[in-house]
């Protein structure tokens, strides 16, 4: 039986990769990048700030150093938090599943970031939990996240479905263990979903069939 339900934030609950990318290049070449194409970054989605910015730090002739670039950018982009939209379907299947499910958010931004949209859009009160990429050691695809998520809810790996639309993101969920729903955005349609127990257009095909559908099909796998 499905208890919870976890979801990624950046370009699965809310469309938010335009504006990373916008608050990355303002930060990168305002510190010495000569260009910072939006093709560039879209190698990082799903990925985590800090890994971009260690790819970038010390080198291209910036002399700052990772956790500076974060921090950097970090508040170029809660400037722009107000402009974020949150994904198609959305509230409706908050509305479906709330008191049903456990609902909850595992990504790999700031905890201050994902708790400023949850706030944005009033949607704050329909998660048991949230964790921020920032909350721990490792950043997706390493499991972590996933992981400490299942502790603090108090279900079994099995009893979770995770909502991702990167491949880095899918990968952590399968690697935890859990069930994996790929539900791709125009930016992330190319990535590997070979992992995700289904790949979905929206959120608006998300039902009970399709989660009895999934603990059906692995007790058939059994």
């Amino acid at each position: 039986m499905i208890k919870a339900l976890i979801f990624d934030l950046d370009g699965t609950l809310a469309n938010t990769e335009e504006l990373h990318y916008r608050a990355w290049e303002k930060t990168l070449v305002g510190n010495g990048l000569p260009e910072f194409t939006f093709p560039t970054f879209l190698n990082y989605v799903g990925s985590s700030n800090e890994k971009l910015a260690s790819d970038y730090a010390c080198s291209y002739g910036i002399e700052r150093d990772a956790t500076e670039l974060v921090l950097a950018k970090q508040a170029n982009y809660m400037e722009l938090i107000p402009e974020i939209e949150l994904c198609a379907g959305v509230r409706e299947i908050l509305n479906r599943f709330h008191g049903e499910k456990l609902l909850a958010v595992a990504s790999s931004s700031h905890q201050r970031e994902v708790m400023a949209i949850l706030e944005l859009h009033g949607i704050t009160g329909f998660f048991t939990q949230v964790l921020g990429g920032d909350m721990v050691q490792k950043k997706k695809p390493d499991p972590e996240i996933y992981l400490r998520m299942q502790a603090l809810l108090q279900v079994s790996a099995q009893e979770c479905v995770a909502f991702e639309d990167s491949s880095h993101g899918l990968n952590a969920a399968k690697s935890a263990g859990m069930f994996g729903i790929a539900i791709p955005n125009e930016f992330t349609r190319g990535h590997d979903f070979s992992r995700a127990d289904r790949i979905l257009d929206s959120f608006k095909e998300v039902g009970d069939t399709l989660l009895l559908g999934l603990v059906a099909g692995s007790e058939s796998q059994d």
